[in-house]
């Protein structure tokens, strides 16, 4: 039960993928109405340096390289902070591609390097490959992982990157809490959950190969309400998770923090 709702996660015994039923979608299509229908809060865009900060750190940390007039696409990409910054700072020619229309609406109004289109997004569409294809947050949305996986090899260059970032079914964290981690329904978005190996599996059978991964712990700001009794009890109850989650930071390795992210490579075919 989470606030409410009920859910089950069920485990693959093979690969150790986790699956959240009930599936917030059962039609990628479907993702078009369920990201226009709430006005979802957007860390990146709420603190934008943070966020850079943090994502050019594991960027550097899984060997992601950065060069003038490579081709990057952003697929997920929200507000566009990260590639509008990525764009300017490196000179990289980016894309961004989002079925939120209120985000990039705010990437359009503000970009000056990089274009950003609303669409979901589909391989097939890339008339010109990438060197490098970002996906922040967004696997872990997706009713089909290996099919779209598979539409990234098909939109990256030989020896193209890919960079993934998801919630972590290994974290020490959501070992902790269980139900009440923070990434297990994300507002009803998620449907699955990936390990380090199950996430390194799913990407080889799509053509990929590991070059590094690691995992951290994304640190929002606090706020306690005291506007009445049920807004103390959720404040207390936030202190507490925090409090856990402070506690499995200390003792977390490369495997167990929250946020799992991993450098791919595109494998040559044929």
């Amino acid at each position: 039960m989470f606030l409410g709702r009920q859910f089950v996660v069920c485990e693959c015994n093979g690969c150790n993928t986790q699956r959240i039923l009930p599936k917030a979608l059962y039609e990628q299509s479907s993702a078009q109405v369920l990201y226009n229908e709430y006005d979802m809060p957007d860390y990146a865009d709420a603190h934008q340096e943070r966020f850079i900060e943090s994502m050019l750190k594991r960027f550097q940390e899984t060997q992601i390289r950065l060069s003038p007039g490579e081709k990057i696409l952003d697929v997920g990409c929200g507000s566009g902070v990260l590639l509008e910054s990525i764009c300017g700072q490196f000179g990289c020619a980016g894309t961004g591609i989002d079925v939120d229309q209120r985000r990039i609406a705010k990437a359009r109004a503000r970009s000056k390097h990089a274009n950003f289109k609303c669409e979901l997004f589909d391989g097939a569409k890339i008339e010109e490959k990438c060197n490098a294809i970002f996906s922040i947050a967004v696997i872990e949305h997706v009713v089909d992982p290996p099919s779209l996986l598979k539409q990234f090899h098909s939109a990256l260059t030989d020896d193209g990157s890919l960079f993934l970032l998801t919630p972590n079914a290994r974290s020490l964290n959501y070992w902790l809490l269980r139900s009440w981690w923070r990434e297990l329904l994300s507002l009803g978005e998620h449907i699955y959950l990936f390990t380090p190996e199950s996430l390194e599996l799913c990407a080889n059978q799509a053509g990929f190969q590991l070059v590094k991964f690691s995992s951290d712990f994304d640190w929002g700001p606090l706020q306690f309400n005291t506007r009445n009794f049920r807004s103390m009890v959720i404040s207390l109850w936030a202190i507490y998770c925090k409090s856990v989650k402070l506690f499995s930071s200390c003792f977390a390795s490369p495997q167990t923090g929250d946020i799992l992210y991993a450098h791919f490579k595109k494998v040559k075919t044929g």
